[in-house]
């Protein structure tokens, strides 16, 4: 199945039945305006019973007549634009596989079914620029809408639409468009109301926006905006992670993974925002997600780090066919742990988490702390971040060489990882201070992955040459098994002379 993506930029205008065109050749930077061109559209669109997609911004069609009929699916992508995906024709009653992977994450689970019909009888006009290409389209409507919830009822009305063309720049197009909208204003043109022709089509049905509108960010403003701001953009990004591992996207579960740690880790360095249980609830759930994605990608990791540590031993010393037998152990492994990820996201305990984190974010458990000035407030949450880097990194280098030192280290990345993205939440409030904070704890982390990597792959060697069979490649598993201690101890002392910077910092309160 072929499928296409762009990002629309688009703004909406309405007009009167009998209002005349505005003077497209008189716009600034337009040259030329190309011949009409007129199409009969028909467009069935595609939502829960309670507007699940509707209510996340999401559009879910599908269109026949004119040039790109199919199966349109599209996301909110920033202000004023989306990304909007494409399949063909197919099926009329089914929505095909690939879109539905996309959105499962906001319908979780409940049926999907046509809500509604919209007929447009469309004239669009191409604006060329005065380089000769094609710079935006001019869309005039007219469209006929029947509503398929509660009771059925029509409708009709007129809009005109200005898109950019994707070839426009992506630095330029944010100014082209503000720029054109504001000469269709000044010669009469209206900027439409109308979120969208579905939304005027569903009337008082439609449903409010699940995304809470908060004010900006400062420092003598409540503590929770710039958390709970943070928090939004994190959870968007999972949901968008959930599409790519059910399409099998490159690194989409360690994607996945990363954005839950950062939820989980400013839910818990700024938990005194927000009263315990709720937030514990959540925590809890939120790494046992991890744990299940963990799984594939730990053993994604270790095939890959064990996979290039035996390409760069000379070949006599790798005895046996060790590398076919690595790529079948860990595939079987790969696929069984995929095969959990899979089952996790599809259970009525993943759905109710998205729930529950929503709802969070819509109706927060506030303290008082939450509604205290963020600069200090938040300044003594991070600090308190690192302080307990500071106590892990004391506990790891008193710790005895051996297994009970390499655990400690881990605790100390696992501390650090907390502590770049409770920075990382607050940039905005701390700025260039919060920001060397962050890079300092990602240094940290960074170099204690390596070293946590390599305490992994000690682990599997171990398995792997005591295991029945092995024979001759024992031998080159207490090889690389010797790499990776060096390697282990090589990475430890990076830390110690790299790692201070992030001891040290604090933010101002």
């Amino acid at each position: 199945m072929a499928t296409s993506g762009t990002v629309e930029v688009e703004q909406k205008f309405d007009a009167h039945a009998s209002t005349p065109l505005p003077a497209l050749d008189q716009l600034e930077g337009i040259e030329k305006v190309g011949e009409p061109a007129s199409h009969s559209l028909e467009a069935i669109y595609f939502d829960t019973r309670h507007l699940a997609l509707a209510a996340r911004g999401i559009t879910l069609r599908r269109r026949t007549g004119g040039p790109d009929a199919g199966w349109h699916l599209k996301l909110p992508h920033s202000a004023g634009k989306r990304a909007e995906i494409q399949t063909p024709l197919g099926n009329a009653d089914t929505v095909p596989a690939e879109l539905m992977d996309r959105v499962l994450a906001y319908t979780r689970g409940h049926a999907v079914a046509a809500v509604a019909t919209l007929n447009t009888e469309r004239t669009s006009y191409a604006l060329y620029g005065n380089d000769g290409r094609r710079v935006a389209d001019f869309v005039d409507d007219h469209v006929r809408a029947k509503s398929m919830l509660d009771e059925p009822r029509e409708m009709e009305w007129r809009e005109w639409e200005l898109e950019l063309a994707a070839s426009v720049d992506a630095d330029d197009a944010e100014s082209l468009l503000s720029t054109l909208t504001r000469q269709l204003a000044d010669a009469g043109a209206k900027p439409s109301e109308r979120t969208s022709k579905l939304a005027t089509a569903l009337g008082e049905a439609w449903p409010a926006s699940n995304r809470t509108e908060r004010e900006e960010s400062g420092g003598d403003g409540p503590a929770m905006v710039p958390v709970l701001n943070y928090l939004d953009e994190q959870v968007a990004a999972m949901l968008l992670q959930d599409s790519h591992v059910r399409l099998a996207r490159d690194d989409s579960v360690h994607q996945m993974r990363s954005q839950i740690r950062r939820i989980r880790a400013v839910l818990h360095g700024f938990s005194a925002l927000f009263e315990p249980d709720a937030v514990k609830d959540l925590e809890r759930e939120l790494k046992s997600l991890a744990k299940t994605l963990g799984r594939y990608r730990d053993v994604e990791v270790l095939h890959g780090h064990l996979k290039a540590r035996l390409e760069e031993l000379p070949g006599k010393l790798v005895l046996g066919q060790l590398a076919d037998e690595l790529e079948e152990r860990m595939t079987l492994r790969a696929n069984n742990a995929m095969s959990g990820v899979r089952n996790r996201l599809n259970s009525p305990r993943y759905f109710t988490l998205l729930d529950n984190l929503e709802a969070f974010l819509e109706h927060p458990p506030l303290t008082s702390k939450g509604s205290a000035p963020a600069k200090e407030t938040t300044a003594k949450l991070v600090n308190k971040a690192g302080k307990r880097l500071r106590k892990r990194h004391g506990a790891a280098v008193s710790a005895a060489v051996g297994p009970e030192r390499d655990k400690a280290f881990h605790e100390v990345r696992k501390a650090a990882k907390k502590l770049r993205f409770a920075a990382a939440a607050v940039e905005n409030i701390h700025g260039k201070r919060a920001v060397k904070l962050e890079n300092a704890a990602h240094r940290v982390q960074s170099i204690l992955g390596d070293h946590q990597d390599n305490v992994m792959a000690r682990a599997e060697l171990l398995k792997l040459g005591s295991a029945p069979g092995i024979s001759n490649g024992a031998f080159t598993y207490g090889v690389l098994h010797a790499m990776e201690r060096t390697a282990a101890d090589a990475a430890q002392q990076e830390y110690l002379r790299k790692g201070k910077k992030a001891l040290k910092l604090r933010l101002k309160k």
